[in-house]
């Protein structure tokens, strides 16, 4: 069976090389012909991130025995077969042989097997040219197993959107070019796709491209509302139409379609031990696509742990420690697979509109993450998507989603935590940020009725008014030099000894400001990386998000930050009587939110 097909850069999905192979000569790519060229001497290596073989995962997770790559090209070439794995001591390579095959100008297709009595690391393989010209037209690894291995799978993918109109129609179109249309694709008959349009503003003419692509208008209640009413609508059809499994994925994502094939193959040929298992997807950046932000994560109550962040995997050791696996307790919903008998009637995601819906449901349902390099999807990193709603969701929705699994999350943490967070936001004059965070646990304390009435919608409206606005600078009718910003991002931390002065003045609140015109330059932050020092004395200083240009100005005011601590301080009082009564009946009637006939009141659909 066909594990995996090796891949090519492409433009619009991502044309970072050095991800697929690494030349040693001359090489190109003939895009629209998605081969490669190359001429004599030339040596093209294939241990990279998409175009090497997990040999240790195909192994442990499924019954795939003997693994051969299979190559259709024009031209000599010899083909150097190795495995390699990451040791204490470095990269170990071992040499599993070397064959001369091809002919000058003729095409061919050619199968060879790896032999190691090792199944550690990953398998790749390493091409030299020995003709004046050489072409490689495609190539696969292939897996030897028994018909009765095979599981059947069908694949629907559940994605939620609200006005991302551009991603969604780019990666439907994908999917139905690379699959739906082609029924030699292995997949056209495997394959079905439910979008739930949030916004309601898809085009059905451009995304309903053949009768396995539904699209469905909802209400506007968040990814938590639209991935559920995606399951919702699968749970309909699931027996009628063959569904094995549930892919979500997010809207806002760039996919190349092999990572929906490698998913396929993966599950079908699951052992018995992993057949209920879930099958993740890696976040890469967009902006820096050989970057990864995250595979695979811990919960930690909150204090997430995103595993094998920042690692560059263009590096072929990144790719390879990239595989060593980690404890995990969930996989973020821009990709996830797994079996779709896991949504029933009774165990539907929680109603939390967006930031730990995926969280709570992986700590509930997940036995097993199966990761994999060349399972991925491109997103914008978060860091260029500020909001401050997210000082809410995040805050109230960790308290949700720790009680309703009973995690040792105290009271003491809950206080401890709250009032960091709500200092750090008065250190950097962000007030509403500081409000959002102490309503986020008020309503925390409203408990499951309170939530369950809510209109998601109309409470997200509310919300996001309650936030800043990032805004064009020149709407700010500030000043704004962007080398001051540079250099404002560069400030040195103070020494030991200022530092001790400004904790004992509490970053200088306590102090009078160092007071400018207001025609002046306004002190300069980074939205995302703000620190301290950016504040000290300051009066009036500009949030500024570099990526879209934008930004919000915030003014020192001591009324606001005593207020601000005052309902802190009342918060924390109300903690001590009632946090753990609410968290217990979080944790006795929280699955009242995970019912179907909750969901169809909460949507409003029959």
């Amino acid at each position: 069976m066909k594990l995996q097909n090796l891949i090519f850069p492409k433009t619009g999905i991502c044309t970072e090389e050095k991800l697929y192979f690494r030349s040693d000569g001359d090489t190109r790519l003939i895009q629209e012909k998605n081969r490669l060229e190359t001429e004599s001497d030339t040596i093209i290596s294939f241990d990279t991130y998409f175009n090497g073989c997990t040999v240790e995962k195909w192994h442990k997770y499924t019954n795939v025995k003997k693994i051969s790559i299979v190559l259709r090209v024009c031209g000599r070439f010899r083909i150097t077969l190795m495995r390699k794995e990451r040791t204490e001591d470095g990269i170990a390579s071992e040499t599993l042989g070397r064959h001369i095959f091809g002919s000058d100008g003729k095409e061919g297709v050619y199968t060879f097997p790896f032999e190691s009595s090792s199944d550690k690391g990953i398998y790749s393989f390493k091409l030299s040219c020995l003709s004046d010209k050489g072409t490689i037209f495609e190539g696969w690894y292939e897996g030897e197993t028994a018909p009765e291995d095979i599981r059947r799978v069908k694949i629907a993918i559940d994605i939620c959107t609200f006005k991302r109109e551009e991603f969604v129609l780019r990666n439907v179109k994908e999917m139905y070019d690379t699959f739906l249309s082609d029924p030699g694709s292995g997949m056209s008959d495997n394959l079905e796709i439910f979008i739930s349009d949030n916004a309601k503003t898809l085009s059905r003419s451009e995304t309903e491209l053949c009768d396995k692509i539904h699209v469905f208008g909802n209400r506007n209640t968040g990814g938590a509302g639209g991935f559920t009413r995606g399951m919702i609508e699968i749970m309909k059809c699931r027996s009628e139409r063959n569904i094995t499994h549930v892919l979500v994925m997010d809207d806002d994502i760039i996919i190349n379609p092999d990572s929906v094939y490698r998913t396929f193959v993966l599950l079908s040929l699951l052992r018995d031990e992993y057949k209920d298992a879930f099958v993740g997807g890696a976040m890469l950046r967009l902006d820096n696509q050989n970057i990864q932000t995250e595979n695979g994560a811990k919960w930690n109550m909150g204090e997430l742990i995103s595993y094998k962040s920042g690692l560059d995997l263009n590096r072929p050791e990144a790719c390879l420690f990239n595989e060593k696996e980690e404890e995990t307790e969930y996989n973020a919903w821009w990709y996830c697979a797994f079996p779709a008998d896991v949504v029933s009637e009774s165990n539907l995601p929680l109603p939390i509109f967006i930031r730990g819906d995926d969280v709570e449901y992986g700590l509930r349902n997940m036995k097993h993450l199966i990761l994999m390099n060349g399972i991925c999807v491109w997103h914008e990193p978060f860091e260029n998507k500020y909001s401050s709603s997210m000082y809410y969701y995040i805050f109230r929705n960790r308290l949700i989603d720790n009680s309703i699994h009973s995690l040792p999350y105290t009271r003491k943490m809950f206080i401890k935590n709250l009032t960091s967070q709500v200092k750090r936001e008065l250190v950097f004059y962000r007030y509403k940020n500081a409000r959002l965070l102490l309503d986020g646990a008020n309503d925390y304390f409203r408990g499951v009725d309170w939530l369950m009435k809510q209109d998601g919608e109309a409470l997200h409206k509310d919300i996001i008014g309650r936030g800043y606005r990032l805004l064009d600078i020149k709407e700010l009718g500030v000043p704004f030099d962007h080398d001051e910003y540079v250099r404002a991002s560069k400030l040195p931390e103070p020494g030991r000894k200022q530092r001790m002065w400004r904790k004992a003045t509490a970053n200088g609140i306590i102090l009078p400001c160092k007071r400018k015109k207001k025609t002046d330059m306004p002190s300069i932050a980074p939205t995302f990386a703000a620190r301290p020092v950016h504040f000290y004395r300051a009066h009036r200083v500009l949030h500024y998000d570099d990526c879209s240009g934008k930004g919000f100005v915030t003014v020192k005011s001591s009324m606001k930050t005593l207020g601000m601590m005052l309902r802190l301080w009342s918060l924390s009082l109300k903690a001590r009587f009632r946090y753990r009564k609410t968290a217990k009946s979080y944790s006795e009637r929280g699955r009242e939110l995970m019912e179907l006939s909750f969901w169809k009141k909460y949507l409003d659909i029959e």
